[in-house]
Order: structure tokens, then C-alpha cells, then sequence
């Protein structure tokens, strides 16, 4: 259940996202929800302010060589999911 708290310094977070523009850049693909219950795939996201309810922190750079994932937004459910047949937070975020 990827239910993500943003962060503002790297100690405090678990991994590094960088948001790209361009797909093919995407290690995944990833639509934002409206609510905690609907997070319930890797790729589907609810961001919180309550550290508590975060299952993940996570560090928004602009720089895809830092990132841990790079991350494309989308606007439909069914457009999000991995673009990478194996990386390693894959099980993380599962």
C-alpha cells in the first residue's frame, strides 16, 4: 500500500523519487488517488502529511541519476504499473 509522506531532507526519507515528463524515462508509472483505500497497488499513490500513516517517505529530486525510482504521473489507473521488468523496489512498494 503505497501511501507516501514527501519529505525535505534525504536522512529523512526512504528512497528518492524524480518525477520525469517523458514515459520512456519511467521506471513506473504511477496515478495519484484520492484516499488511502485506494492505494492498494504499487502504482497508485495517496500522499499524506501524517508521518504515522505513511507506509513510505520519500524525497522528490530533480534528478533522475540520484533518483531511486523515476516516476511518470498519469491520470488513469489503468495506464499505471512498472515499465521495468525487474528493480528493486518492486517488492517495497508491492
Amino acid at each position: 500500500m503505497p501511501v507516501m509522506l514527501k519529505v525535505e531532507q534525504r536522512a529523512q526519507a526512504d528512497f528518492l523519487v524524480c518525477v520525469v515528463e517523458k514515459r520512456s524515462e519511467a521506471d513506473l508509472f504511477v496515478c495519484e488517488v484520492e484516499n488511502r483505500a485506494m492505494a492498494r497497488n504499487p502504482a497508485y499513490w495517496f500522499y499524506t502529511d501524517n508521518r504515522p500513516d505513511a507506509r513510505h517517505s520519500v524525497l522528490i529530486t530533480a534528478s533522475r541519476a540520484d533518483a531511486d525510482l523515476n516516476v511518470c504521473m498519469v491520470e488513469s489507473r489503468g495506464e499505471a504499473g512498472w515499465r521495468v521488468a525487474d528493480h528493486p523496489l518492486m517488492d517495497v512498494l508491492g
